[in-house]
């Protein structure tokens, strides 16, 4: 069962450098992103965040800190994995580069174009679809 948490102003869900094992899906509230100790962007309300950590296997890239009173949903690795796993190899693939291009400290490029996302996404669960549009559209951000 995921686990519901609450989070006040000021206080991290996770830190930058951190190991992961769960991603983060924002109920209500607001988080800044820090990377640096330097404010990046921030995420919202039906966002998923930390899911880079997990997909890569590899430490948080990023602090996120509450902006005001918040609630999120821990998702685990392995219902992400199983989500992963259970969409088209394409799409699973798709996000895998996306995630693999989020990754890099710079020279970013897009592994997939959003029309072609959007064709591989069709009839796709709900989650895996707002997944893999979050992590295009984030990226989409850092290119243009």
């Amino acid at each position: 069962m995921s686990k519901k948490i609450r989070v006040l102003p000021d206080q991290f869900i996770c830190k930058q450098g951190d190991s992961a094992n769960t991603a983060f899906l924002v109920v209500t509230g607001s988080f800044a992103v820090e990377i640096d100790n330097k404010k990046v962007g921030s995420i919202g309300e039906g966002e998923i965040f930390g899911e880079l950590s997990l997909i890569l296997n590899e430490p948080r890239k990023a602090s996120i800190k509450a902006i005001i009173p918040s609630e999120v949903v821990e998702i685990k690795k392995n219902a992400l994995e199983a989500i992963l796993l259970s969409s088209d190899i394409e799409l699973h693939k798709a996000v895998k580069s996306i995630s693999k291009e989020l990754g890099k400290s710079s020279d970013h490029q897009l592994p997939v174009t959003r029309k072609r996302l959007i064709e591989l996404v069709q009839n796709q669960p709900d989650v895996i679809r707002a997944l893999a549009l979050q992590l295009h559209h984030r990226l989409s951000e850092m290119i243009f």
